[in-house]
């Protein structure tokens, strides 16, 4: 994080910060405290909204709810950190390759040259797709080298190995970014990607895009019952019921907390009403026991909310009126579907 405010106005929010987790009975961890130390800054509006909607819902912040929040926020510093790695490693890799092509008996200025050139193009602001294209241009170099007879060692098969494996690496931290931990589902990030492509692919070329936000009812509750292991089980229920409902084309991801988000292109408001009101059906027929009391639960819901893209609302504005549609659920007595209001144009 970077700030460019005075020291004293630092100083100030370093105060808030503790103050805020004094308030809210919250550990200051180093986690909670940047947690925390953003939202008093008000630099980051989106953590300031969700911190904000987290407390009027329930009056406060909890160990689980703040964890929730530190991960859906600051996971972009962990995945920059991976890929500064994964740069390094490759750029390693590479002068390797480099030096076993140039050692080599029968090689040619082609592989040097194109090696080099793939060198020069590894700078700091290579983003993940780029350097994925990167790794792939690699081991199609240093395959034609040894299918071409320029190099046959074992030097330079190791080295392809390592390459191929930063590959996979490379793949398996994109989908760690994209996960949320605990469900398996996608995760706000990857949620936030999705939405923002298709709702542009919406304005472009006019097809349906309906999402659906659902919230588990009085989840503090089971919390405060039966502890968070018991409401991480919840959770990781509601969440493979969920995903039986959707088709492939479908994402379903946890947006926050106890909160569930499914992006649904190419269908009507219509349909995605009658899904939502099929996973409403589902969840509250289900009786969920303590694994290890076997202790029942008694009936979990859902409240839902359903809306359609307006073309050229803005993503905003469309998730705004599903998240109102949510608290409209909630007013009516929960485990309901209700629909968005239309878009202020």
């Amino acid at each position: 994080m970077k700030y460019s405010e005075n020291e004293e106005r630092t100083a100030e929010w370093m105060r808030l910060a503790l103050s805020k987790m004094k308030q809210y009975e919250i550990s200051p961890t180093p986690a909670n405290y940047a947690l925390w130390f953003e939202y008093v800054s008000g630099t980051n509006l989106a953590l300031v909204e969700a911190v904000d909607r987290e407390i009027e819902l329930t009056g406060k912040l909890t160990v689980q709810q703040s964890r929730l929040l530190h991960e859906q926020f600051f996971d972009d510093d962990k995945d920059r950190a991976a890929m500064f790695e994964m740069r390094h490693e490759l750029a390693r890799l590479l002068k390797q390759v480099l030096h076993y092509v140039y050692t080599g008996v029968t090689t040619t200025d082609r592989s040097n040259s194109h090696l080099q050139s793939m060198l020069s193009r590894l700078q700091p602001d290579l983003n993940r797709q780029q350097l994925h294209t990167l790794i792939e241009e690699v081991l199609i170099e240093t395959r034609l080298a040894v299918s071409s007879g320029e190099l046959l060692n074992e030097q330079l098969s190791g080295a392809m190995t390592e390459v191929a494996s930063l590959k996979k690496e490379l793949s398996d931290s994109r989908r760690e970014a994209i996960t949320d931990s605990l469900t398996g589902l996608a995760n706000r990030k990857h949620f936030d990607e999705l939405i923002a492509k298709l709702t542009h692919d919406a304005d472009v070329n006019g097809m349906d895009v309906s999402v659906i936000f659902s919230d588990v009812d009085l989840f503090s509750a089971i919390n405060e019952k039966h502890g968070q292991l018991v409401g991480d089980q919840v959770l990781k229920v509601i969440a493979e019921l969920m995903k039986k409902s959707l088709k492939g084309r479908d994402l379903v991801a946890r947006y926050g907390g106890e909160e569930f988000a499914v992006i649904l292109p190419h269908t009507s408001m219509q349909n995605a009403r009658q899904l939502a009101e099929s996973i409403r059906q589902d969840i509250a027929s289900k009786r969920i026991q303590r694994k290890d009391t076997h202790e029942p639960l008694g009936a979990i819901t859902m409240s839902f909310g359903v809306a359609r893209y307006v073309s050229g609302e803005g993503v905003d504005s469309f998730l705004q009126r599903v998240d109102r549609a949510v608290y409209l659920a909630k007013r009516s007595g929960r485990n309901t579907v209700c629909d968005a209001p239309p878009p202020i144009i």
